[in-house]
């Protein structure tokens, strides 16, 4: 069953942002941004982010707002009882390095959570240092190596996984 999305501020570095749920109104400044993050590219066109912004039941994407109300960035995603999965996320280049992207990542690992998912999963291009980095400080695990994933180019993607159901807990015959 879907759950809805309450629209929400947070504040970091002492600004305000805001996280609201996108329609197929946002079209054009999703792909806006995908030209500035992907070199002139849009990865993904019009007609897969109008399916995907269509999809609400267990579909989930998410504007990243400033405080004039400008869409800066997003995140996608959909989910089962089992799992969410990432599928987009995106921060205008002029808004990198300040921790939106980790920001944007926390908001759908609490979604997860908040979902009874056992686990988030993405995929990220092999070359991509950045995100790696950042998808291993929040507690991704490399999980198997996706070749020529992307149709652009047909570079790898490596698919990752972050285990939420704490497998880690002590045995009882351990104590």
């Amino acid at each position: 069953m879907p759950r809805e999305f309450t629209a929400t501020n947070f504040e970091l570095n002492q600004r305000t942002y805001g996280l609201r749920r996108l329609t197929t109104a946002s079209l054009d400044q999703l792909l806006m941004i995908e030209r500035d993050v992907y070199a002139g590219q849009t990865p993904w066109d019009r007609l897969v982010f109008l399916n995907e912004l269509n999809k609400r039941h267990n579909h989930l994407y998410v504007g990243l707002y400033n405080d004039q109300e400008a869409l800066i960035g997003f995140i996608g995603s959909w989910y089962d009882d089992f799992e969410l999965h990432i599928t987009n996320i995106a921060v205008l280049s002029a808004w990198q390095n300040l921790g939106l992207g980790r920001e944007l990542m926390t908001f759908m690992i609490n979604q997860a959570k908040q979902r009874d998912c056992q686990q988030v999963t993405l995929e990220t291009r092999a070359s991509n240092e950045p995100a790696k980095h950042l998808y291993h400080q929040l507690g991704f695990i490399d999980h198997k190596i996706r070749k020529n994933y992307y149709a652009l180019d047909n570079e790898d993607a490596i698919s990752m996984r972050l285990p939420l159901n704490d497998q880690r807990q002590e045995s009882p015959l351990m104590n």
